[in-house]
């Protein structure tokens, strides 16, 4: 008696699930359907394995490297180079200086602190300018 009401079951829960079928309507209009559209011309069950994706989900657009020139990634690792150098340039100048107000050698570092961390920058930028070739 189970495995009677098992079959029936399942066989109510197979014919419950409608098949996608394909239709091509006269104009050459695709769609798809759960169950054969009336009026349709041309309508064939899918067979094989099938992706369903819902309406609401937004298209991904691909993203696109952009395509630089060798000469555009010459200039600017030339251009990442000269800002290194004026920053370390900025900063030899700032060590050279010797305020009268430093005598505790924190302020001179407290003073010089910017310019450091735009060499480090500077640096950064040129390394990863670099890295892109």
């Amino acid at each position: 008696m189970k495995v009677l009401v098992t079959l029936v079951l399942l066989a109510a829960a197979g014919s419950a699930i409608a098949a996608p079928v394909k239709c091509v309507d006269a104009k050459g209009k695709v769609t798809y359907v759960d169950e054969t559209a009336p009026g349709a011309d041309k309508c064939k069950p899918i067979t094989g394995t099938i992706e369903v994706v819902p309406h609401d989900t937004p298209s991904r657009q691909p993203t696109l490297q952009p395509d630089t020139s060798l000469e555009e990634k010459r200039a600017r690792i030339e251009a990442a180079e000269q800002r290194l150098n004026e920053a370390k340039q900025r900063l030899a100048e700032q060590e050279a200086i010797r305020e009268g107000n430093e005598r505790n050698y924190a302020r001179v570092l407290e003073r010089l602190k910017p310019y450091q961390d735009a060499v480090e920058a500077a640096q950064k930028d040129l390394d990863r300018a670099r890295a892109e070739r």
